[in-house]
């Protein structure tokens, strides 16, 4: 339960975070690609994830929250500073 809680509150830094790196032509096109294919897959209305060993309903969240993660850090630092600092994001825990 306060897993969840965690990763719910984890995810409102990270989706704006994600959108706005998304949108800025300085993040590399192939992270943004890798990152909309795993987000689509991960909400399929085909069950391509049910090899994970995730409960339905936390296994999104949890997909979710992994692919942002992962997309985040493949931005270059310089433009992720840049865009925590925008909005009001001292660090990504």
């Amino acid at each position: 339960m306060f897993r969840r809680i965690k990763s719910a509150r984890q995810l409102l830094s990270y989706a704006p975070l994600s959108w706005r790196l998304f949108q800025d032509a300085r993040v590399p096109r192939s992270a943004k690609i890798v990152a909309f294919v795993a987000i689509l897959a991960a909400f399929a209305p085909l069950d391509l994830l049910k090899w994970l060993p995730i409960p339905t309903g936390a296994g999104s969240l949890a997909v979710l929250l992994l692919v942002l993660r992962t997309f985040v850090s493949a931005a270059p630092e310089e433009v992720r500073q840049e865009h925590m600092r925008a909005l009001g994001i001292d660090s990504l825990s």
